[in-house]
């Protein structure tokens, strides 16, 4: 899954409205974007699977017991959540925004369900993977992803304070870019073909700056 988790820092948003954004949008994100962190160190790891390629999306198989783990992920979510309490310029940051955090990321967890092959665990140990595999069908993952992209963007545009929504307010071609962009990328997630085998220092790397990318972008729709 991909644009499908910004959902989860969309919706969040009306739930903790003084959490940036953009912070919320990295927590529905933060175990790609660590995961592709520990493949550059070599902790983790994904390669190109042909076979994959073949049936549909993300033709990668794939090694990321720590970051696709649900384990993994409260973990990671806690940690984000602590560095964001660290390092606020707010006196005191509620309990409430520090579980939303928490709770965006762990998010991850069942929205890698439906999308993913069967590689996704409980445990970093677990001897059982799950995943639904719509990856191998793509046209079904691009209506689920932009769907739920849809869903969360309605919800915080609906529900979140006007006054954190005083970006795309002002200015709405924000909006209209954070869409296109959006879709685009859920487009070539989809039907893209993988440009090289070198997944450690290209697609790492590429994909972890999509991502940072993303996160700044939807920042902009709060001003």
């Amino acid at each position: 899954m991909w644009v499908g988790h910004y959902a989860a820092g969309l919706i969040a948003k009306p739930f903790a409205p003084r959490v940036p954004l953009s912070l919320l949008c990295l927590a529905s994100a933060i175990l790609d974007a660590t995961f592709f962190v520990l493949n550059l160190i070599g902790i983790e790891s994904f390669a190109v699977n042909d076979e994959f390629s073949k049936r549909g999306c993300f033709p990668y198989a794939t090694n990321y017991p720590y970051t696709h783990s649900l384990l993994g992920m409260v973990v990671i979510g806690i940690a984000l959540a602590g560095a964001y309490n660290a390092t606020t310029t707010r006196v005191k940051v509620p309990l409430q925004d520090l579980a939303v955090i928490v709770a965006v990321a762990a998010s991850h967890f069942l929205l890698e369900l439906p999308a993913h092959r069967e590689d996704v665990k409980i445990t970093p140990n677990d001897n059982v993977a799950l995943g639904a595999g719509l990856f191998d069908k793509p046209a079904t993952l691009f209506a689920l992803e932009t769907g739920l992209f849809f869903a969360g963007l309605w919800v915080y545009t609906a529900l979140a304070p006007l006054a954190t929504r005083s970006g795309y307010k002002n200015n709405i071609n924000i909006l209209r870019a954070v869409v296109v962009f959006m879709v685009v990328q859920q487009a070539h997630f989809c039907f893209g073909a993988a440009p090289t085998y070198e997944t450690r220092f290209i697609h790492a790397p590429t994909f972890l700056f999509e991502i940072l990318l993303s996160c700044w972008a939807l920042g902009k729709l709060e001003g």
